[in-house]
Formats: C-alpha cells, sequence, structure tokens
C-alpha cells in the first residue's frame, strides 16, 4: 500500500504530537490539504489547521499558541516568497525561544516531470531558486535541513522536533521538494518520537558557590529579563529570604515577578545598580545598558541563563563574575534549598535580611504610591493620558484577562499598570508586526479567558492587520485590541530632537517619517470583518467604553478601541 507525501506528512506531525498546523496558502500543500479533508471525512478531526492569509501572520499565531501551551506547533509556507515574508517573525521566535517547525518547499532542482508536465510557468519563473530556501533563515532557527527522501523527511522531522523542543527553545526549518509531496510512496516504518533534551541539573558546589555569595552580600539586586511564569513562585522565595529588591529589564518576555509585591521594583535598576555588591542576573540579554556602565564599583555578577554566552549576537559584553548554565526554574528551586538550610536566623525579625526586606517595602510603596499619583493627576487631560487609561484599564479589565502588547513608547506605562505573572505574554522582539498574530494564536489556546491586546498606532500599520482581522473573523477569536493612538512614531520624534537638538527639523517643526496623516479609521478597519469598533477621546468615557468593549468579546466578537492620547513618555 503506498501514501503522498502530504499524508506521510501529516502522520509524522501525529506521531509527534502536533496538533496544530498554522499555514499561509501555497498550491504546493495541496496533498496535505487533501488529507486533511479525507481525515475529516472520516471522523478525525484532531488536527487543527489554521489558514493564515499571509506568512508572518502564521509564524506569530503559531508563536502565540506555542507560548500558551508550550506545545509544538507546525507552519507551512509558500516556496521561497513565503520563506522570505516569514523571515522576520522567524527571528522574533528565535530571540523569544519559541519552539516551532517551520515547512518550506524546495524547488531548487526544479525540472519537467517525465511526462513533459511541471507545476506551472511560475514555478519556474518566479518561486525557484539556484539554492534550498532555508538558506534564507538560518542566522534565526536553531537547525535546518534539506529533505531528499522520504526516508529523510522523517528523520529530518524527528530531530527537527526534538532540537526545537530542547532548551533553549526555538524554531527549526525544513525545506522539502514540491514533487515529495505529490509522490506515491510505498509505507514505512515510522521511528518513535525523539523526546526533547533536558539540561543537566544544577552542581552542588555551583550552588553552594552562588548562595553563599547572595549571603555574603551586603547589598544584593535581583534582575530579569525571562525567568518565566514557572519560576515566580521560587523567585519570590529566593527574594524574601535574602530581603532582595527584584528589578525586571525594560523589554520583558514575561512578567516575572508580581508587581504588587513588596519586593517589585518596577523596571528602572540604574540607582540599585550604582549600589549593589552582588547582581544577580536571571535569563536576561540586556540587563542594563550600556553594558560598559556597570554595576558600582567592586561589585559581581551572578549570570543565569540557559544559555549565558549569547553566541548568537556579535557583541554582548556583559562582565560576569560567576555564570550559571541550565534551567531557571530548577536553579532557582536549589538556591531557594541552599539559602533556607545556611540561614535559619533568616526568619527572625531582627535578621540583616529582614531589615533589607523591610527597606525595599517602603520603597515599592512610595514608587507604586508615585505611579498612582502620576495618573490621577491627569485624569482631566486631553488628549487622554495614557497613565490614566492604563490605570483605570488595570481596574476595568477581567482579572483572568491575558494582556499582550506590541508598543514601544507606552511599554513601560503598560507595564507599570497591567502585568503579572499569570497574565502577560511578551511580543516585541527584533522587529514590530507581530502582536495581532500571536494574539490570535494565545486566544485559539485559550478561549476560555479574555485576551486583550495593547498596539500602538504606527505598530498596527506594521502588521499584517487586514489578514490578522479576517483570521479573528474566520476561527471566531474575539480578541480585543486597544490602539493606543498618539498620531505618529514619537520615537523616532524623540531621537531625531536628541541628535539634532538644534537642527533644522526642530526649528521649523517639520520632521520626516513621524507624522501618522490623514489618521486611518481604525474603527471601519475592525467593523470590514465583522468586528466592533469605538472612537475614544474623552476621559469621562473610559470606564464605559471598556465595558462595552468587553461586552462584545464576551459575546464572542472581536472588539477595537482607538484611543486617543498622549505621547505616552513615562
Amino acid at each position: 500500500m503506498s501514501i503522498s507525501g502530504g499524508d506521510l506528512l501529516l502522520e509524522l506531525f501525529r506521531r509527534h504530537g502536533i496538533e496544530y498546523v498554522f499555514c499561509s496558502p501555497g498550491t504546493e500543500w495541496i496533498p496535505v490539504w487533501e488529507g486533511l479533508a479525507r481525515s475529516r471525512a472520516q471522523g478525525d478531526k484532531a488536527m487543527k489547521y489554521v489558514n493564515c492569509r499571509h506568512e508572518s501572520l502564521a509564524i506569530s499565531a503559531a508563536m502565540g499558541y506555542a507560548r500558551a501551551t508550550s506545545r509544538l506547533p507546525a507552519i507551512l509556507l509558500h516556496a521561497n516568497a513565503g520563506t522570505l515574508h516569514g523571515a522576520m517573525a522567524i527571528r522574533a521566535a528565535s530571540l523569544l525561544q519559541t519552539p516551532l517547525i517551520v515547512f518550506s518547499t524546495d524547488c531548487s532542482h526544479y525540472t519537467e516531470y517525465a511526462d513533459g508536465k511541471g507545476p506551472g510557468w511560475w514555478w519556474l519563473s518566479q518561486l525557484s531558486s539556484v539554492e534550498s530556501p532555508d538558506v534564507l533563515v538560518r542566522p534565526y532557527v536553531k537547525w535546518s535541513n534539506a529533505v531528499t527522501s522520504k526516508e529523510s523527511l522523517v528523520d529530518s522531522l524527528c530531530r527537527g522536533c526534538q532540537i526545537a523542543q530542547t532548551p533553549p527553545r526555538g524554531p527549526v526549518f525544513l525545506s522539502v521538494p514540491r514533487g515529495l509531496l505529490f509522490e506515491s510512496l510505498p509505507e514505512m516504518e515510522i521511528t518513535p518520537a525523539c523526546p526533547s533534551m533536558a539540561l543537566s541539573r544544577p552542581h552542588p558546589d555551583d550552588v553552594g558557590e552562588a548562595a553563599s555569595q547572595l549571603l555574603r552580600a551586603r547589598q544584593p539586586i535581583i534582575i530579569t529579563e525571562r525567568a518565566g511564569p514557572g519560576a515566580a513562585n521560587k523567585l519570590v522565595e529566593l527574594a524574601e529570604l535574602l530581603g532582595a529588591p527584584v528589578f525586571e529589564c525594560i523589554d520583558p518576555t514575561f512578567a516575572n515577578f508580581p508587581d504588587n509585591h513588596p519586593l517589585h521594583m518596577g523596571y528602572d535598576a540604574s540607582q540599585a545598580l550604582r549600589e549593589a555588591d552582588v547582581v544577580f542576573v536571571i535569563g536576561a540579554t540586556t540587563p542594563w545598558y550600556p553594558p560598559s556602565s556597570f554595576p558600582g564599583k567592586g561589585a559581581r555578577v551572578i549570570f543565569l541563563d540557559e544559555y549565558p554566552l549569547k553566541e548568537q549576537l556579535p557583541y554582548w559584553g556583559y562582565r560576569v563574575d560567576l555564570s550559571l548554565t541550565g534551567d531557571i526554574e530548577q536553579w532557582l528551586a536549589a538556591l531557594v534549598d541552599a539559602i533556607r538550610a545556611r540561614t535559619p536566623e533568616s526568619a527572625f525579625p531582627n535578621s540583616p535580611y529582614r531589615k533589607r526586606f523591610e527597606m525595599w517595602r517602603t520603597k515599592h510603596e512610595q514608587m507604586a504610591e508615585r505611579w498612582k499619583a502620576e495618573a490621577i493627576s491627569s485624569q482631566n487631560d486631553k488628549p487622554i493620558s495614557s497613565k490614566w487609561f492604563l490605570y483605570l484599564a488595570n481596574k476595568a479589565l477581567p482579572k483572568n484577562s491575558i494582556i499582550m502588547e506590541e508598543t514601544i513608547i507606552h511599554r513601560d506605562l503598560i507595564f507599570r499598570y497591567l502585568t503579572d505573572p499569570e497574565g502577560y505574554f511578551g511580543v516585541s522582539a527584533g522587529g514590530l508586526g507581530i502582536g495581532l498574530g500571536m494574539a490570535a494564536g494565545v486566544k485559539l489556546a485559550s478561549a476560555d479567558r479574555p485576551v486583550i491586546f495593547f498596539v500602538g498606532d504606527g505598530t498596527f500599520s506594521y502588521n499584517p492587520a487586514v489578514a490578522a482581522l479576517g483570521l479573528f473573523q474566520e476561527y471566531h477569536l474575539p480578541v480585543l485590541t486597544i490602539v493606543l493612538n498618539n498620531g505618529g512614531y514619537v520615537t523616532m520624534k524623540s531621537a531625531h530632537q536628541a541628535c539634532y537638538p538644534d537642527g533644522w527639523a526642530v526649528k521649523t517643526g517639520a520632521y520626516l517619517g513621524v507624522d501618522i496623516t490623514p489618521p486611518p479609521d481604525y474603527v471601519k478597519v475592525a467593523e470590514a470583518f465583522g468586528g466592533w469598533g469605538e472612537k475614544l477621546e474623552e476621559s469621562t468615557e473610559i470606564e464605559p467604553a471598556l465595558r462595552r468593549a468587553l461586552e462584545q468579546i464576551a459575546r464572542g466578537r472581536p472588539a477595537l478601541l482607538n484611543v486617543v492620547t498622549d505621547s505616552g513618555a513615562g
């Protein structure tokens, strides 16, 4: 008995636990579609196919699904052109350490078939190339391979799934000959799925050395970017044992620490770095910037990461005194146990650790009161104050909401007022334009939780918005998109002013590449795809507008709020 290459690919997906396939249409995938149609007609609907209308949307939606479920999705891209369209999102998956297995078809060996026919003139003139498409994304994936036969397809998919899910996780890429998908292949025995490889467990000597350095510190601080929600409880325990404050980097992948905890000290560690004698960096690429602005004289840096050498970067520049490699959650658990064993006195109210805790509690409360006061003092501003809007949004949005954001100028305010370890997914990584897709993927995986996506008006234009809103509509994904609309690219204007404070643009007020004029009607864009939309310009309408938007998504309808705001500077 024989099967097509498309059927073989689907069977491999099933054997490796892949339940979701994201695809941007290309005619080479017809054998896969035919296999799925047959399975559905026979009552097997276990594998979910998500039809995306743009390649970067397919990648970003798969990223959202993977991050929400920790499960591996597959993505099917069109030959060459699809890989080029999806390359930025693939790079983002690499930076966000998101496991994906991405496929494109290979027509680097294009020839006519034996019957003198071929797939079409456009394959010859527009889609074929002298190299396999994996060369287009090699710098951005953990591993890539060009499949040449059914045997190498079986082996490459098995290895690819294993590599993608082994820490540090990330995307892999396989190019598959178009002809192989259509070819009738003899059935063959499929090898069992390869398990992902675990990182080695923390060595007791290394745990002891790190614990000793942290305990001896007079003024330790903790900085993290991607400890992750799974490690949040252990990070809280560690911080409380040491009486050490926790700072998050300005662009965290997750909300790593409860923002209402007395030891959470926000996103600016500059002053604390000057005073610290031990800095414990947990899962970060840029714990401070520039790298040369090293912490205070004599400070030691302990660095914990799954891959601390940052081999994918041409320059890193951070000095590290003690490097710890391994799974962050395991390491934090081991450190907590070691510190508890060494410091029974830390439970007493007069211990130095408790005194530090109380000092930072006071600083945290002062910070929280200052943030609250800043928001309240701006409640009557027009345009609407970003601080006031986000402060009220924190009160109005359901506590089980998943908050996502793809902004630049508003990012620190969203972190300040809205994030927590159970409900935040970072989006930005190396380029803008993947947020709407990631929101769709997260919603696919989180049907019972409201998904709220904040995006700047400039970044909204970078997204494949038409394709993404069509995805919301087709798959009934009631995401609430909140466009924080300050009328342009404020970051670009600020950078211009900083570089040329006395220049012609400043003198004349005429900036290039800054304004979005005339302003689009974002509400009509949402309505074109069956969504609900509303433009918000008055502070008094913030809470009623949020209630109306939440009512719409509760009914299963995508919603968009166009919020006309100030510049958003923190």
